[in-house]
């Protein structure tokens, strides 16, 4: 925790010095300015773009919290297996899970590390952002459809490893990228009611459909149809999202352009 502090106090001193610098260089810029509009959630309401970034995130993180369910349930009841079988059960079950998620967590970082130095730029040049949206779902969709008849653990660890290193790289790179063409006020207060209360939201949802699922004691199967039928949805409105993008005059693969304005109108 402190090393974790210590490289959070760096990363402020370093945001400082960039700040500083740029404001030496051409004098104090228009980010200093009063934002006109000081209504985040009204922002996203209003404007039917904002409100399918908020859907996305929500559905987005609705089925990636419950896939770490279904993995952690699966690994328990490996654990669990173990135990039995080795006679030590206390021990061997935490040793069987601590082996694990080391594991786990180790493989999830490779790949989001490769996948962020080596093919994310090439993707937002060559495919763009729209498509680039789609990758996670796709991925998603498959896995839980896989795991929906075939729950084995072997399986249900290749694909978190695949979908939490595609979301911390791909997805969370084209999911920031999306508001590269909008307003100051949708940045600094759309993005910031999006990312925050938007963003919990998806996690509350999650631990609804979790509670619902046990209560009425769905196994892995059923939780991962649930899953694939959210990763659904969620390819839907990513969709509607390029659409929404390409109609009102933002090429999916260009992020520039003036695609929301900064007085809070409700045309896109």
């Amino acid at each position: 925790m402190l090393v974790a502090g210590a490289l959070l106090g760096i990363c402020m001193v370093v945001t400082n010095m960039v700040h500083r610098r740029e404001e030496t260089r051409s004098g104090p810029r228009r980010c200093n300015e009063p934002l006109k509009f000081n209504a985040g959630f009204q922002l996203v309401f209003k404007q039917r773009y904002l409100l399918l970034i908020a859907l996305l995130i929500i559905l987005s993180n609705v089925v990636n919290t419950t896939g770490e369910f279904i993995l952690s349930a699966s690994v328990s009841q490996h654990a669990d297996a173990s135990a039995v079988l080795s006679g030590n059960a206390g021990a061997k079950r935490l040793e069987f899970i601590g082996k694990f998620y080391a594991d786990f967590y180790f493989w999830v970082n490779v790949v989001g590390a490769g996948l962020q130095m080596f093919a994310v730029s090439r993707m937002m040049k060559y495919v763009g952002i729209g498509p680039s949206l789609f990758f996670l779902p796709m991925i998603a969709l498959g896995s839980y459809t896989v795991l929906s008849f075939v729950p084995l653990l072997g399986l249900i660890r290749a694909a978190k490893i695949a979908e939490n290193g595609t979301d911390y790289s791909v997805e969370n790179t084209a999911r920031h990228a999306l508001f590269l063409g909008t307003s100051r006020e949708v940045k600094y207060m759309g993005k910031t009611a999006i990312d925050s209360f938007f963003w919990r939201a998806g996690d509350a949802i999650s631990a609804l459909v979790v509670f619902i699922g046990t209560s009425f004691a769905f196994d892995i199967r059923t939780f991962a149809r649930t899953n694939a039928f959210l990763a659904t949805a969620w390819m839907f409105v990513a969709a509607l999202i390029v659409w929404l993008r390409v109609t009102k005059g933002v090429a999916a693969s260009e992020p520039t352009g003036p695609l929301i304005g900064g007085s809070g109108q409700a045309d896109v």
